[in-house]
């Protein structure tokens, strides 16, 4: 299976299929994060398009579910670069939805929420996790480097309005290391503005180009965010994940989540 990939053991999904509306071999995406463990680059690109047909992703996850659906918990819009750079995204969404009855949830930069096409569809989800690893632009285009014109201001105020009326779980992963740790208590404060209902303190453990911090480098940081009200704080050294069996182990490996 070359669309459909997992479960994969996530400390924040428990038991998650993943679902790859971009399947390509390198890596598509609106970012080209110093931190990604994806080092198979395709193409840095703002611009959405079809990447693939969501008649044959159907038949893959049909497949799919067959086989492991009894050790899933989430379906995971997710994979081989940005899911939201995927023109046929609320197509997709629908089709899942048709499949399973299991909750859904997507993992993207929301480098495109300041498109109403595609905050939209993701309104019918269970659990939206977006990503915010900066307080300043200027560290933004440093750390996250995005395609074209996007910029933070941008994606901070689509969050805002997705987070308006949203009845399903959103929450912001804020990944953190040396380049971004100084501005621990500004992002503290941005993710304040947003509305999210969780943020999710992250640091690189998987294999990758940057070192991650240890567990008591983001405790530290954890207080900036335990003060906010109404925010649920979770961090990747508290999450348990699940084992389960899993479909190809050579897939979750591509996407550059190492197997357990």
């Amino acid at each position: 299976m070359k669309k459909v990939y997992g479960p994969v053991d996530s400390w924040r999904l428990d038991r998650s299929l993943g679902v790859d509306l971009i399947a390509t071999e390198g890596r598509r995406c609106s970012f080209d994060c110093l931190y990604c463990q994806i080092q198979n680059v395709g193409e840095i690109r703002g611009e959405r398009k079809e990447f693939v047909e969501i008649e044959e992703l159907k038949h893959e996850l049909e497949r799919a579910l067959e086989r492991v659906g009894d050790q899933t918990d989430y379906v995971t819009l997710s994979g081989m670069g940005e899911p939201t750079l995927a023109s046929n995204l609320e197509e997709g969404i629908d089709m899942i939805g048709e499949v399973t009855d299991k909750p859904r949830a997507i993992l993207t930069n929301g480098s495109l929420f300041d498109l109403k096409e595609v905050r939209e569809p993701l309104r019918s989800l269970d659990y939206v996790i977006a990503q915010l690893d900066a307080a300043t632009d200027e560290t933004f285009q440093r750390v996250n480097r995005p395609a074209g014109a996007i910029s933070l201001d941008d994606i901070v105020q689509g969050y805002r309005k997705f987070s308006d009326g949203y009845e399903g779980k959103f929450a912001l992963e804020v990944m953190f290391w040396k380049e971004n740790v100084s501005e621990a208590e500004d992002i503290a404060e941005l993710v304040n503005k947003t509305g999210a209902d969780e943020v999710q303190i992250n640091t690189p453990l998987r294999p990758g180009p940057v070192d991650p911090l240890s567990r008591e480098e983001l405790k530290s940081v954890r207080k900036y965010f335990e003060d906010i009200e109404h925010l649920d704080v979770m961090d990747v050294f508290e999450g348990k994940g699940k084992k389960s069996k899993t479909l190809d182990e050579k897939e979750i490996i591509k996407r550059g989540r190492p197997i357990k």
